[in-house]
């Protein structure tokens, strides 16, 4: 190791020599750490990607049997209504009073579905009146509910409690035990 004359010197160069390594070593430190921050910051991303196209591949898979599902349904529930609709010619044409087809039968089967259209309205209807029952029933529950806490309040007033102890304690104003007020008067 080389040395200077001056002790005072050689100690300023290697501070510096100290400093310098120092400076490079926080640097060489930093750039380790990021590559390492960005390999992490990478990975999860990965991983987050891998997730959401997971949930991804199960949500199409899970509207595909969907729309698979509703299109069963819908072609069933075609078929059924044509199936009614030839129950409903058919018992249009029944009993023999309309045996001669024609006009008769399409009479009749005019006024089955006039019949269906009615049972369904008043089907509605009920429906309404079903709702409109329970929310009366519901607002008169209530209504009690706040009677009964107003009755509460006015029980626990100290005035409403001497005047009720009055009434007892006053035998003249108690009716008689048969309910009759005359003779409670005398």
């Amino acid at each position: 190791m080389p040395h200077f004359q001056n002790s005072t010197l050689e100690i300023c160069l290697y501070g510096a020599a100290a400093v310098v390594l120092i400076v490079i070593g926080i640097q060489f430190g930093r750039w380790i750490a990021g590559l390492t921050a960005s390999k992490i910051i990478a990975q999860k991303e990965q991983d987050l990607f891998t997730t959401q196209k997971g949930f991804k591949t199960l949500y199409e898979q899970e509207l595909a049997g969907l729309k698979t599902a509703n299109a069963e349904l819908m072609q069933e529930n075609k078929l059924l209504g044509e199936r009614v609709d030839e129950y409903r010619k058919k018992a249009a044409g029944y009993g023999g009073l309309f045996s001669s087809g024609g006009k008769r039968a399409d009479a009749m089967y005019a006024l089955l579905m006039e019949n269906e259209a009615l049972e369904e309205a008043l089907h509605t209807q009920n429906e309404k009146l079903r709702q409109e029952r329970t929310d009366a029933v519901k607002e008169s529950i209530r209504s009690a509910g706040y009677r009964r806490v107003l009755m509460s309040q006015l029980m626990n007033d100290e005035r409403i409690k001497g005047y009720i102890t009055e009434i007892l304690t006053d035998e003249k104003h108690l009716p008689a035990p048969d309910g009759n007020h005359a003779a409670s008067k005398q």
